[in-house]
């Protein structure tokens, strides 16, 4: 792996001797976390282990009560006292409560999906702008060890020419209430894939079904074409099969994985197992017209596993680091939300129209 990609690594996943990853100072904003489900339970202990005590506020009371934190008697109340939020409440909420905190002045995180359109994703990064706040969208597998590396190694140069990039997030779960395939799964690596590309997509393609009937897609599978030639395919569902274990969410079953594909090497990365599968070389010219691939073994370079825990403390890390700096973080609404709410909003009138739609189209 190159120096570059191992030297990111270490920054995300290790701490000086004696120093908790992402210890936090005195001057730590004061937070305020919306939402005590199964994913602000999530992020609740990963500011415990940045040691970071947050003002809780949920609509059950008794769930903000049972995480021992101080409760928010409304949301008025606990933005008085705080500096920034973490919303982690269901998706159509978000919008609401999200221009309610930028308003009020306080520097926000915000779950992904941030918004469900990506209009209402323009309209929030405009106001965070004008409201000059700092606001930052909980990509988790951006600050994943294996997707750090991954981004690394394609900006150094070690693909060579992309020509291929593939992501799954499938498996058997439940189906939430709030939000079907494309707002729950494929936005993680609609926003992924570019991301680690370094590189917007031009075109979409997708095709979306319901096969529980219930109203919702259920399953998506996304083509993106990309300006250079490059194209990717996720894959996202509820209703397929999984691998492993989901690390998340209780009873399920999951595949979370990636495949980069380049002129002269291949990956692919499970997230789910964590396993990260090097093989250098290309297909070269051979007798008869023939190409014949010459590859190298492969390799698995020793880039560290990082639990749930780990990968949202080192997300909150950088948001702290970002508000006490004033430094517009690199997931913010713009890039982290808008960009692949166009994706998914290009992917919703592609199925319904069963055609290429440009990302021109969207707003």
């Amino acid at each position: 792996m190159p120096r570059r990609a191992r030297r990111a690594v270490k920054r995300l996943t290790r701490a000086p001797p004696g120093r908790p990853l992402g210890a936090m100072d005195a001057n730590t904003p004061r937070l305020l976390l919306i939402g005590c489900g199964a994913f602000g339970r999530l992020h609740l202990a990963a500011l415990r282990g940045l040691g970071i005590a947050p003002m809780v506020l949920d609509p059950d009371r008794a769930a903000a009560e049972a995480t021992g934190c101080a409760v928010a008697p409304s949301l008025a109340a606990g933005l008085d006292v705080c500096d920034a939020a973490i919303i982690a409440t269901p998706v159509p909420t978000h919008v609401p409560i999200a221009t309610a905190v930028l308003r009020s002045g306080r520097d926000l995180f915000l779950e992904k999906p941030a918004t469900e359109t990506a209009a209402e994703a323009a309209a929030l990064a405009a106001l965070a702008e004008r409201e000059g706040r700092i606001a930052q969208v909980g990509l988790y597998f951006r600050f994943h060890p294996k997707a750090q590396a991954l981004r690394c190694m394609v900006a150094a140069g070690d693909f060579g020419a992309l020509h291929y990039l593939a992501a799954r997030f499938s498996g058997v779960k439940r189906a939430r209430g709030d939000s079907g395939a494309l707002l729950n799964d494929a936005v993680h690596f609609a926003d992924l894939l570019p991301w680690i590309a370094g590189e917007a997509p031009a075109r979409v393609f997708a095709t979306l079904a319901d096969s529980l009937g219930r109203g919702r897609e259920d399953l998506a599978v996304i083509q993106m074409m990309f300006p250079s030639g490059l194209t990717a395919l996720i894959e996202a569902g509820c209703v397929l099969p999984g691998r492993w274990p989901d690390a998340v969410v209780p009873g399920a079953e999951t595949r979370k994985d990636v495949v980069v594909a380049g002129r002269a090497a291949l990956v692919e990365v499970d997230f789910a197992a964590e396993t990260f599968a090097l093989r250098r070389g290309a297909h070269e010219p051979a007798a008869n017209g023939a190409w014949l691939p010459r590859h190298t073994a492969r390799e698995e370079p020793p880039i560290p596993a990082a639990d749930p825990v780990q990968v949202v403390a080192a997300e909150l890390a950088a948001f702290l680091e970002a508000v006490r700096t004033r430094r517009i973080p690199d997931a913010n609404l713009r890039d982290g939300a808008l960009a692949p709410a166009r994706i998914l909003d290009a992917a919703r009138l592609s199925a319904a129209e069963g055609r290429v739609v440009s990302l021109t189209e969207i707003a």
